[in-house]
C-alpha cells in the first residue's frame, strides 16, 4: 500500500534515566522508539513508542489517538499540552481542535500534531505536536490567533490540571 497513511492508534511513553531507556532501545531496535530529553530543567528523559502497537514498557503512560495531521517527522522537538477540562469546556475545545486538525495550513515549522486521551482518564486531552525545532514552536506558542492551547485560555480555571512540556531529540 505505498502512499497510504496508516493513523496509529496509541502512542506509548516512558521515563528513566539514560541507561534504562538505552536498554530499552537496544533490546527493541524494530520498534518506532525516540528518545527525548526535557527542553527546560528536568533530569529524567522521555522514550516515546510512535508504533501504534501495544507498548514494550514496564510502566507506560499511553495516550489514544483521536487524530492526527500532518506528516510526521520525530527527530527534532515535540510539545504536549496536556489539560482536563469539564464537560462543557471538552466539547468547545475538541471542536476547535478538530477545525485546526483539518485546516490544510499548519502552522510554520510543525511537521504534524496528535489529538489524544489519555488512557487512565478519557476526559484528559492530549495535544502533542512535532516541530522543525523549538524556535518554531515557540513563534506558534507566542501568536495568540493560533494558540488555542495556550495557557492563557484556561487560566482562569484551576480545575483543569493544565500542564505544557517540550522536549528535544537525543541523537544516538
Amino acid at each position: 500500500m505505498s502512499g497510504v497513511t496508516i493513523m496509529i492508534k496509541q502512542i506509548s511513553v516512558t521515563f528513566g534515566s539514560q541507561s534504562v531507556l538505552d536498554k530499552i532501545l537496544n533490546d527493541h531496535p524494530d520498534r518506532e522508539l525516540a528518545l527525548f530529553s526535557p527542553s527546560i530543567n528536568a533530569t529524567s528523559l522521555q522514550l516515546v513508542d510512535y508504533s501504534g502497537k501495544e507498548s514494550v514498557f514496564s510502566a507506560p503512560v499511553i495516550y489514544n489517538v483521536v487524530s492526527h495531521t500532518g506528516n510526521d517527522d520525530w527527530n527534532h522537538y515535540i510539545d504536549y499540552v496536556e489539560v482536563t477540562p469539564d464537560a462543557q469546556r471538552r466539547k468547545v475545545l475538541d471542536a476547535t481542535v478538530s477545525n485546526f486538525m483539518t485546516d490544510i495550513n499548519h502552522p510554520e515549522g510543525m511537521y504534524s500534531a496528535y489529538y489524544m486521551t489519555s488512557n487512565d482518564n478519557a476526559d484528559k486531552r492530549i495535544f502533542l505536536t512535532l516541530w522543525k525545532d523549538k524556535y518554531s514552536f515557540l513563534q506558534w506558542k507566542d501568536n495568540k490567533i493560533n494558540n488555542f492551547m495556550a495557557f492563557n485560555n484556561f487560566k482562569d480555571d484551576f480545575s483543569i490540571n493544565y500542564h505544557n512540556s517540550g522536549y528535544e531529540r537525543v541523537e544516538k
